[in-house]
C-alpha cells in the first residue's frame, strides 16, 4: 500500500508539472518493419508488424521473427539535457497473443545508417551489434512495455542524450518477446498516428511535492500519522493530462 501511495504521489506531480512545462513532439521520419525468415522489406505500408512465430524443427520449437519494426528520428533541433525526461510512444492498431503466455515488447537502439529505401543486408548492418543482446534474452539491455491499452511507452532519456552527443539521428528497434506465438501492429508515420518521441523538462519542484504529500512514520504530536496522502487539488489532471498528449502527438 505504501510503495503505491508513493508511486501515485510522483506521478500526479509529473504529469501535472509536466502540462505546465515546455514539451517537444518528434514524429518519426523513417520507419519500416522487416521478416527476418523471408528476408523482406515492408516500407509505406500503414503498419509496422511486431510479431513473433514458433514452428516445431525436428521436435525442436524455434522462433521466427516474422515482424520487426526499424524506427528513426531526427533529433536535429532537439536540445535536451540530463534533466529532461524523454520517451518513445506508440499505438497499436491491434495485438494478439496466444494463450496466457506473458508478452511484452522490447526496445533497443541501433545505428542510424539507413533509410526507408534501404535494403535488407544495409537493415542487418545497423541491428547486428545488438543481436547478441536479443539471443541472451538480456532484458536488462532492453526497454520493456507490456501495456495492455495498445499505446506502449518507452523511457529513452539517456538514449537520446547520448545519441545527440553524437549525431542528429536516433533509430530504434522493436522487437516482440514471448514463448508463444505474439503479434503487434502499430501504426505507422503514414497513417498520421505513427511513433513519436516525446521530450519535456523533468518537474523542479518534485522533491519538495513529495515531502509535502507523502505519508510520514514521524510522530506529529505524538500521534502517528497513518498510511494517507493528502492528493494535489490538481490530481484529477494526471489521466487528462497524458491523454491530451498522446492523442495531440497523435493528431500533429
Amino acid at each position: 500500500m505504501y510503495n503505491k501511495l508513493i508511486f501515485l504521489a510522483v506521478l500526479a506531480i509529473m504529469m501535472v508539472g509536466a502540462a505546465s512545462s515546455e514539451m517537444t513532439k518528434i514524429p518519426a521520419s523513417q520507419d519500416v518493419y522487416i521478416n527476418l525468415g523471408s528476408e523482406q522489406v515492408f516500407n509505406k505500408t500503414d503498419i509496422l508488424r511486431c510479431e513473433v512465430g514458433y514452428v516445431e524443427t525436428n521436435g525442436t520449437k524455434e522462433e521466427s521473427f516474422t515482424g520487426v519494426p526499424m524506427i528513426q528520428f531526427d533529433i536535429s533541433d532537439l536540445n535536451i539535457t540530463d534533466n529532461d525526461i524523454g520517451v518513445l510512444v506508440l499505438k497499436a492498431a491491434s495485438a494478439e497473443k496466444q494463450g496466457n503466455d506473458s508478452a511484452m515488447v522490447a526496445m533497443l537502439p541501433i545505428s542510424s545508417e539507413w533509410n526507408e529505401g534501404s535494403d535488407f543486408v544495409e537493415f542487418l548492418m545497423n541491428f547486428l551489434p545488438i543481436w547478441n543482446i536479443v539471443k541472451k534474452n538480456d532484458i536488462s539491455q532492453m526497454g520493456i512495455s507490456t501495456d495492455d491499452d495498445l499505446i506502449f511507452a518507452f523511457d529513452i532519456s539517456k538514449k537520446l542524450t547520448d545519441a545527440k552527443a553524437v549525431g542528429d539521428r536516433v533509430s530504434f528497434l522493436l522487437l516482440p518477446i514471448s514463448n508463444s506465438s505474439y503479434k503487434v501492429d502499430f501504426m505507422s508515420r503514414e497513417t498520421g498516428q505513427g511513433p513519436y518521441l516525446i521530450v519535456m523538462p523533468y518537474p523542479v519542484d518534485l522533491e519538495a511535492n513529495l515531502t509535502s504529500i507523502l505519508p510520514t512514520d514521524e510522530p506529529v504530536d505524538g500521534e502517528m500519522i497513518n498510511e494517507t496522502a493528502v492528493v494535489p487539488e490538481n490530481e484529477s489532471l494526471i489521466n487528462q493530462t497524458a491523454m491530451e498528449a498522446v492523442n495531440e502527438s497523435a493528431v500533429n
